[in-house]
């Protein structure tokens, strides 16, 4: 016990510390005091302002959040390239190669090509110039129609972002193809080729 505290206070002391519960320190206990001895030789103000140690905790995990995002974004745009791009080497060999014609008055060029048209895993890589956007509420439609065949199968859609296209699409199965159709699709239409097409090319 304190010398300097009668028997009252002591009592009383006794009391209050049985009635209320032990309350800990606020965290930043030991940057207050820091401050204050700073301000204290400083004359009055600290050198520096003071940052706890619970803020620079929540800065650094506010950091590596961002970065983590940032690095996830970049591996998502990567992953969305390369599954729209690419094309030569990486497909196998070249079966047949042709140029795309427009079917409107919209002057859309371009080329496609066949890769392994013959084998598992082949493709077909359409690149398209001066592609205009679709008409509202529509998309454009990749096909292809196999040779002897009257029905054309959809191997993949697309709504351009500028007037530049290069799409690497996989064949449904390998086969002697006979061409490639650009179609206008109604956005939520029905899986069938909607009869209007924006551009198309012959295989010889």
């Amino acid at each position: 016990m304190n010398d300097h505290l009668t028997p009252e206070d002591e009592t009383t002391m006794r009391g209050l510390r049985g009635a209320l519960p032990p309350v800990p320190p606020p965290p930043d206990l030991g940057d207050r005091i820091a401050a204050a001895v700073a301000a204290e030789e400083d004359g009055g103000a600290p050198l520096a302002p003071v940052i706890s140690l619970d803020s620079r905790r929540a800065h650094r995990r506010t950091v590596l959040a961002s970065i983590a995002a940032a690095a996830c974004a970049a591996a998502i745009a990567v992953g969305v390239t390369a599954s729209l791009t690419g094309g030569g080497d990486d497909l196998g060999p070249l079966t047949a190669s042709t140029a795309v014609v427009a079917q409107g008055g919209d002057g859309v060029s371009g080329t496609a090509s066949l890769y392994a048209a013959d084998r598992l895993g082949g493709a077909v890589e359409v690149a398209l110039r001066d592609v205009p956007p679709p008409p509202s509420g529509h998309h454009y439609e990749v096909w292809v129609l196999e040779k002897g065949s009257a029905e054309m199968t959809s191997v993949g859609s697309f709504t351009p972002s500028s007037r530049d296209v290069d799409l690497t699409l996989p064949l449904p199965a390998p086969a002697d193809y006979a061409a490639v159709d650009i179609s206008v699709e109604p956005n939520g239409g029905p899986p069938t080729h909607s009869g209007t097409s924006l551009a198309g090319a012959k295989f010889a």
